[in-house]
């Protein structure tokens, strides 16, 4: 583990004490589907304890940042700062100092941003394009969290490694796209973005040192089971019982092909 996990580590234990922090308990269940051992955490009571610890007053969280979150400056235009309502064990948000639009077209200062923090950390860094796509704020973010999922591996791991194996480029059973990189340099990320970006409609957008994958969106959730960039990568979340039986019938695969176009 490196230092930037570290210090988000220990930042994370110092505003949890002080109630800066919220974290959410929750059971981890895993389901294997297509290669992929889906990680579904059980969080009954999310939304409430969410609604319980916000501003009414506050209607963007990130601006500007409570001290008690912020891990630092990244750069001249972000900030990276904890994630205040946690479900994993660490997550933290690469934020805009000046707000921008989380559906504004990305930037070679939002890479520059994203190649500081995956320098110093090898972690899954993810973005959520639009309401439509799981983004819950305006305010341009990006978020990192360890590839394990707090799990032990990043879920679809497997099936991206039987990708470059066999030199296909597909790995779900609807429309995305896949790029491997050379590198994660800024300009880099920027011309993979550039390559693989739906601009016209909402996106998920997940990044790690070695790839680059986007997939459209069609609509936020299934069966009322809201999907982020995460469940991409393999992770789930069900805020109920009803929800967590959902999943489990259908598939984590299925809820997800419900809310991607046809490949």
């Amino acid at each position: 583990m490196n230092e930037l996990w570290q210090d988000m580590i220990q930042l994370a234990a110092t505003a949890q004490r002080s109630g800066h922090l919220v974290s959410i308990p929750c059971d981890i269940e895993i389901i294997e589907e297509q290669g992929v051992p889906f990680v579904v955490r059980y969080a009954p009571g999310l939304i409430e304890k969410i609604r319980a610890s916000q501003s009414p007053k506050k209607d963007n969280p990130f601006f500007p940042p409570e001290p008690e979150l912020l891990v630092g400056p990244i750069g001249h235009h972000h900030q990276l700062v904890l994630n205040k309502f946690n479900v994993l064990p660490v997550h933290g948000l690469i934020i805009t100092n000046a707000f921008v639009a989380q559906t504004d077209q990305l930037q070679l200062n939002d890479f520059a941003a994203v190649h500081r923090v995956l320098a110093q950390a090898d972690g899954l860094v993810f973005y959520n394009g639009g309401e439509v796509a799981g983004a819950s704020q305006r305010h341009r973010h990006f978020q990192i969290v360890p590839r394990d999922m707090g799990a032990g591996c990043l879920p679809i791991q497997t099936i991206i490694d039987a990708c470059q194996q066999h030199q296909h480029g597909q790995i779900f059973p609807f429309e995305h796209r896949l790029y491997w990189l050379p590198d994660y340099e800024p300009e880099t990320l920027l011309d993979a973005w550039l390559k693989l970006e739906f601009a016209w409609q909402p996106y998920n957008l997940l990044m790690t040192r070695q790839w680059m994958l986007v997939i459209p969106r069609k609509q936020e959730s299934a069966h009322e089971i809201s999907v982020n960039s995460l469940g991409f990568a393999g992770a789930l979340l069900a805020k109920n019982e009803t929800e967590r039986r959902v999943i489990r019938e259908l598939g984590p695969m299925q809820i997800l092909q419900q809310v991607c176009f046809a490949p």
